[in-house]
């Protein structure tokens, strides 16, 4: 019911209303690749939904987190899904793995894609994928954040955004909580952690401050029959 996809998530693709986004604090590398299988395994073990476009997990490079990101082709769906779950804060370890712990998934929709200025052609393949969270007080807020936050990069680097290696920015607005999540997609680390530094944290820093996160790679994705 199921099969491992042989390429990339498309994260702005049409059909996906809804995703969520867990994220699994690990403590190490070796703890990485056991939440890895496990939630592999945990995924492959129950029918798959015909809501659920994807399923994909993402390591982080400094090797404390492993993030799930799950697309959905129905608010409805997702929702629910996290509600059969009974997603939350876990008493025990995450899926059984010694020192792996999660505060529940977060649902999401996509707001606002950017993409860079400088793609090659063809569009290289991310290799890096840059991602943090912000608290919100509410869905418009996180709106307003996005929107103020793009419109001062405009304003200090331009719109062209001929990052390099750059090739999109991806921002999503919590469902009712009205968070932020932004996953990024970059051609190599090394870049994205250079406009981290240079462009990200100076922008964050005047808009009131706020973690740039972490950067991850790609490590599975599934996807149904």
């Amino acid at each position: 019911m199921f099969r491992t996809a042989d390429s990339l998530p498309v994260i702005d693709r049409p059909d996906a209303a809804a995703v969520c986004v867990e994220v699994i604090s690990v403590g190490g590398a070796d703890g990485q690749g056991a939440v890895v299988d496990a939630t592999a395994a945990h995924r492959r073990s129950r029918p798959w939904p015909a809501e659920l476009l994807s399923f994909s997990c993402y390591v982080s490079t400094d090797g404390d987190s492993v993030l799930t990101y799950a697309q959905w082709s129905s608010r409805e769906a997702a929702l629910n899904a996290l509600r059969e779950e009974e997603d939350g804060p876990q008493e025990g370890p995450y899926l059984g793995v010694e020192g792996a712990r999660s505060l529940g998934a977060v649902p999401y929709r996509l707001y606002r894609v950017v993409r860079g200025g400088a793609i090659t052609e063809p569009e290289p393949v991310p290799e890096c994928f840059p991602a943090a969270v912000f608290p919100m007080p509410g869905e418009d807020a996180a709106c307003r954040w996005i929107d103020d936050l793009l419109a001062s990069e405009e304003e200090v680097e331009g719109e062209e955004r001929a990052y390099p290696g750059a090739i999109a920015a991806n921002f999503h607005v919590g469902l009712g909580d009205g968070g932020v999540f932004v996953l990024s997609e970059w051609a190599s680390e090394k870049e994205a952690a250079e406009h981290i530094e240079e462009v990200i944290q100076p922008l964050l820093d005047q808009a009131g401050g706020g973690d740039a996160g972490a950067r991850y790679t790609h490590a599975l994705t599934l996807t149904g029959p």
